[in-house]
């Protein structure tokens, strides 16, 4: 980490993953950031972080000249790393990435959850992905089914199982299919599930 601060005198810490792609953990307020080194993203980060110690703007040669080397050494000089989206798994821990300006996710244990600012894993944010709500401790599942238009118990069951088996980090995946007569809310359903799992 200290070769990659030298570049910029930042806290920057480089990857890359199992494809090539050179990736930037960056420390920003209390909080870890990952973006890809080519991306939009990381780019408005070095610009504004040249101006604010600076006061000026830099150049665009300096800026490719900066992510040139920056993704030379996420390559070939540090380690490689998965980069997930949204669901993760490490270590009989699953990881919800809740997507917020703060980068929290939550991790979740055989016998509890936690917020956290640092996991032990990387996420990625795709183009439009948007928070989910921040957890809290003494709910219950029977209060979602008072939300959703099912008429049966069994098929409570099945759409939290769906729901669950959509949040693990590999498949295969369950379908869920939504069977009704015109106006029994079909299209309404499946925006709250949706809302619930990945809004975007």
């Amino acid at each position: 980490m200290a070769d990659h601060q030298a570049v910029l005198g930042a806290p920057v810490s480089l990857f890359h993953t199992a494809t090539g792609i050179a990736y930037a953990d960056l420390e920003i307020d209390q909080h870890r950031e990952t973006w890809p080194i080519r991306g939009r993203q990381f780019r408005a980060w070095l610009r504004r972080w040249h101006y604010e110690r600076t006061g000026e703007a830099m150049d665009s040669a300096a800026i490719r000249s900066i992510l040139d080397l920056l993704e030379a050494r996420a390559q070939f000089d540090a380690p490689e790393r998965v980069v997930h989206l949204r669901v993760a798994h490490h270590e009989d821990c699953t990881y919800l990435d809740l997507a917020d300006q703060r980068w929290r996710a939550a991790e979740v244990r055989r016998h509890g959850w936690r917020i956290m600012t640092h996991p032990p894993v990387r996420f990625r944010r795709a183009a439009g992905m948007l928070p989910l709500p921040v957890p809290e401790r003494g709910g219950s599942i029977e209060t979602l089914t008072s939300f959703l238009n099912l008429p049966t118990r069994d098929d409570q069951v099945l759409v939290v199982s769906w729901l669950l088996g959509a949040l693990q980090h590999s498949g295969p995946f369950p379908l869920l299919a939504i069977a009704g007569e015109q106006g029994s809310a079909k299209t309404v359903l499946s925006k709250i599930l949706r809302a619930l799992i990945d809004p975007m």
